[in-house]
């Protein structure tokens, strides 16, 4: 049976197969925190017309949020689906990020941030260990469904495992790997991105032998 390829392996594999990738670049955590909320069950040009909007009512800022009722937050954000539930979580996120509880985040240890983002409607796993990254540039990999995707073609067992599953399971990788936060916030990136190439290309048993990650 191969042998799964290194975390860090994968992470050169995808540097040098992909080349320059344009991340995301929010404006403000706020507006990250709102893309990593929207984009759960829908396409990215769905969020983005959600946040251009939101953009354009409150730019960015929470107190502004707030002020908004809920009718007003949740045609903002419509175009990206599920407007209630998310624009419920919005408002939680903020409300708490503005508490005494949240501005005292960034001193939190990595476990107990998590646990208090988990602790908010709306926020599951996958949204949590992506806002601790990348707002709170806590060290997480991002077990999202391209990220198990790539994991399986690199040789890893997940099979259909969930999201919590594969992070029980393969975090003790990720750390023995070592990684920094930068590596981390660049190891989502690239992997969005060939999760986007693989689709394109018919799947990762198309793509994924064309930057040396799986097949014969």
């Amino acid at each position: 049976m191969t042998r799964p390829i290194p975390f860090r392996e994968i992470l050169r594999l995808l540097d040098a197969g992909l080349g320059e990738v344009e991340p995301w670049t929010a404006r403000s955590d706020l507006e990250y925190v709102c893309g990593a909320i929207l984009v759960q069950n829908t396409a990215w040009t769905n969020v983005q017309r959600a946040l251009a909007a939101l953009r354009g009512a409150t730019a960015f800022d929470p107190r502004r949020l707030l002020a908004l009722d809920d009718e007003e937050l949740t045609a903002l954000v419509r175009p990206a689906g599920f407007m209630r539930a998310k624009s419920r979580a919005l408002r939680a996120y903020v409300r708490w990020s503005l508490s005494g509880a949240g501005r005292e985040a960034h001193g939190l240890g990595d476990d107990a941030l998590r646990g208090a983002l988990l602790g908010l409607p709306g926020i599951g796993p996958e949204t949590a260990d992506v806002v601790a990254l990348m707002v709170y540039r806590r060290p997480r990999f991002i077990f999202d469904a391209y990220g198990r995707r790539l994991l399986r073609q690199a040789g890893y067992a997940v099979g259909d495992w969930s999201y919590e599953r594969a992070r029980r399971a393969l975090e003790p990788a990720v750390a023995r790997a070592g990684f920094g936060v930068p590596e981390l916030v660049r190891f989502h990136e690239l992997v969005l991105e060939a999760g986007r190439r693989a689709r394109a290309a018919g799947g990762w048993e198309a793509y994924g032998p064309t930057i040396g990650i799986g097949g014969a």
